[in-house]
């Protein structure tokens, strides 16, 4: 979903052609804009596209890409650093542990399109819909029980193997963010407290202010070893083909951490399509103990206690809303929610009040 005011993907038709032309020297390179998917995401713009230039051999060489630019306008995260991003995708491409679509080109300069972004090979398949979600209706909604025990199993492998990656070994520790604090929780909380100044604007958000420190004083002690945190770790940021993962997308809030950062959070977001919004559960999907079980079994290892880091996953995303529904104001568009009453903020009420945290 296009996520800057007024975005219309025609506009980068006349940037790429002379990108692929004069940037990479493809010569009679042209390009065939098509439509973004609109059924997926709230930050990055996408855009899918073919290219045709003459190749070496003086055949035509035709490419299905997808173009990842940062948004205009106002934004969902502070930073979109793509070049970040690529490397981070390169780099877990190359360990073999998830599947990765191919990437074609980083590019930094502004010049071309107006911002930097990214270039990558279109992969074909089903993405569980966001709006309106999976459990609403959509592909996922409508198979079989097999298949959506399918896509929740290996949703939940695909986590556990991004967790099994030698982060170290890997080159991943570009994602060392020592400016927040040490590896791990610390970096996590500071980016978000920062996060969440940024964010507001002059807008007071005590309550979320109150979580941020409740979150501080009762931190997980010890801390797990950090492990590479995919960040948006969900279902609908997996292409599926066949009943497997064909592509692992949306990599730009991976960062290091417990891996309970990343089960928590998809559990979250499996309980916002449900729970918070009225409707049942998929047939086919495990309930949250199961879905804990299957996790376990994949990565070897207990995880415990979750009730933090779903007090953590909700505050995040209370803050991720709080920026969509700024942004669908500005746009004019009525969501029926605003940032002081969304059911993001409601969803992390509901989970504290369930474990008698805050009053």
């Amino acid at each position: 979903m296009p996520s800057s005011q007024g975005f219309t993907a025609d506009r980068f038709s006349d940037g790429l052609t002379a990108w692929l032309q004069d940037g990479l020297g493809y010569q009679g390179a042209t390009v065939d804009l098509h439509d973004a998917p609109a059924a997926t995401g709230h930050s990055s713009e996408t855009v899918l596209f073919d290219a045709t230039w003459t190749g070496a051999d003086g055949a035509d060489e035709r490419r299905h890409l997808v173009l990842r630019t940062a948004p205009t306008g106002h934004t969902v995260f502070p930073t979109y650093d793509l070049g970040l991003q690529f490397t981070v995708m390169e780099r877990v491409a190359a360990t073999g542990a998830v599947p990765i679509p191919e990437l074609f080109r980083h590019e930094a300069d502004n010049r071309w399109i107006g911002s930097p972004f990214i270039v990558m090979a279109r992969v074909d398949g089903q993405v569980p819909p966001d709006r309106l979600p999976y459990t609403m209706e959509g592909w996922l909604l409508e198979s079989p029980v097999e298949v959506q025990r399918n896509v929740q199993a290996t949703g939940l492998r695909t986590i556990a193997a991004v967790h099994g990656i030698d982060w170290r070994a890997a080159g991943l520790d570009v994602l060392d963010a020592q400016v927040f604090g040490a590896t791990g929780l610390d970096q996590q909380l500071g980016t978000y407290e920062y996060f969440l100044e940024w964010g507001r604007g002059g807008h007071p958000q005590p309550r979320l202010h109150q979580v941020a420190d409740w979150l501080r004083r009762h931190r997980p002690d010890p801390e797990p070893e950090p492990v590479l945190n995919w960040g948006d770790a969900r279902i609908g940021n997996i292409i599926f083909r066949d009943g497997a993962p064909a592509a692992v997308l949306d990599w730009e809030m991976a960062t290091l951490g417990p891996p309970q950062v990343d089960l928590a959070w998809s559990l979250l977001l499996e309980r916002f399509f449900t729970t918070e919004l009225g409707v049942p559960q998929l047939p086919g999907f495990l309930d949250h103990d199961g879905a804990v079980a299957l996790y376990e079994e994949a990565a070897g290892c207990e995880v415990g206690d979750l009730t933090w880091y779903t007090v953590w996953g909700a505050y995040r995303y209370a803050i991720v809303m709080m920026r969509i529904t700024q942004a669908a104001a500005l746009d004019g568009v009525d969501m029926g929610q605003s940032e002081d009453d969304n059911l993001a903020l409601t969803m992390l009420d509901n989970i504290l009040a369930e474990h008698g945290l805050i009053d």
